[in-house]
C-alpha cells in the first residue's frame, strides 16, 4: 500500500454475519496492484471520490473509471483496478465477507456502478470509522455497511430523468457534511438556477434543497438506527446546526423524534 493509504479497520471480529476484513481509503496516490487479474477471498468495494483509473476483469469487461465509480467485486472473480502507473486517486475501500452480504443479489454483479443518487460517502466513513472492540459493535457495523450498499442498488432508471439531472442528484447526495451551492450544481448541469430547479423538480418530483435535505435526514436514520452515536455526533456529521435542529427536521420529515425513532 502505499505511504498515504489510512487503514482504519484490519480483521475484524468474525460474527454469525460476517466479517470487516479490510477496511480504509488511498489519499491522493498510486495504488499499489498489479496488473494481473487477481482473486480475493472476500467482497471488494472500491469508492472512487478523486482521479481515475481503469478495471478489467475475467468477462472482458474493460473500462475507465471515474469519480463516483463504485467497484463491487464478489469473492473469487477475477479482476483488477488501478490508476494508470504515475496517476494518483483517492479511493475508499472496503473487504468484507459473510452471510448478510450473500443475501444481496446485486453484489453478486461485478464491476463499476454509477449509482444515482450516490449514497453518502461521509456516512460510511463514520461508520467504518474505527476498529470494532467487541463482536456486537462488529455486527452493528456490518448491518450499517449492508443497509449502505443497498443504495448502492438504488439507480435512477428513467427516461424522463434527464443526464444532467442526474448527474446533479448525485453532487446533491455527495458531501453530506458541507453547504451545498445549489448554484454551483446548476451551472456544473448546465443550466440557470431557476431553470435547473424548474426541471429537477419536474422529473424528481421535489425541489433541489428538498431532495438534499432529504438525503441527509435518511443518512441520519441510517446512523440512528445502526450506530452508537450520540445524537450530537450525528447532527455534526451531517452539517445540521445542531442536535436540536437535526430534531425538529427530523421530526417533520420522519413523524417521530430522532429519540423515539432509535428507541422504536
Amino acid at each position: 500500500m502505499g505511504e498515504r493509504t489510512v487503514v482504519a479497520i484490519a480483521d475484524g471480529p468474525v460474527t454469525r454475519l460476517g466479517q470487516l476484513v479490510l477496511a480504509g481509503e488511498v489519499i491522493d496516490d498510486e495504488p499499489i496492484m498489479s496488473p494481473a487479474l487477481r482473486v480475493m477471498d472476500a467482497y471488494v468495494l472500491s469508492v472512487l471520490i478523486d482521479g481515475e483509473g481503469n478495471y478489467r476483469d475475467a468477462d472482458g469487461r474493460a473500462e475507465r473509471i471515474t469519480p463516483g465509480a463504485h467497484t463491487i467485486v464478489p469473492p473469487g472473480f477475477p479482476h483488477t483496478y488501478g490508476t494508470d502507473p504515475g496517476e494518483r486517486w483517492t479511493e475508499l475501500f472496503v473487504v468484507f465477507t459473510g452471510p448478510l452480504f450473500d443475501a444481496l443479489a446485486h453484489l453478486s454483479d461485478p464491476g463499476p456502478r454509477y449509482p444515482v443518487p450516490l449514497p453518502s460517502i461521509e456516512v460510511l466513513r463514520t461508520v467504518l470509522r474505527s476498529p470494532p472492540r467487541t463482536r456486537r459493535v462488529a455486527e452493528h457495523q456490518l448491518l450499517a455497511l449492508a443497509d449502505w450498499l443497498i443504495d448502492t442498488d438504488d439507480i435512477v432508471d428513467s427516461p424522463e430523468v434527464t443526464t444532467e439531472i442526474m448527474d446533479a442528484m448525485g453532487r446533491l447526495a455527495d458531501d453530506l457534511t458541507a453547504s451545498a451551492d445549489l448554484g454551483a450544481v446548476a451551472a456544473g448541469a448546465g443550466l440557470s438556477y431557476d431553470t435547473f430547479r424548474r426541471r429537477f423538480a419536474a422529473q424528481v418530483g421535489q425541489t433541489p434543497a428538498a431532495f438534499r435535505t432529504g438525503r441527509r435526514l435518511q443518512a441520519a436514520a441510517t446512523l440512528l438506527r445502526l450506530t452508537d452515536l450520540t445524537h450530537r455526533e450525528i447532527a455534526r456529521t451531517l452539517g445540521f446546526a445542531d442536535e436540536f435542529h437535526l430534531s425538529r427536521r427530523f421530526r417533520a420529515h420522519f413523524g417521530v423524534s430522532p429519540r423515539e425513532y432509535r428507541k422504536a
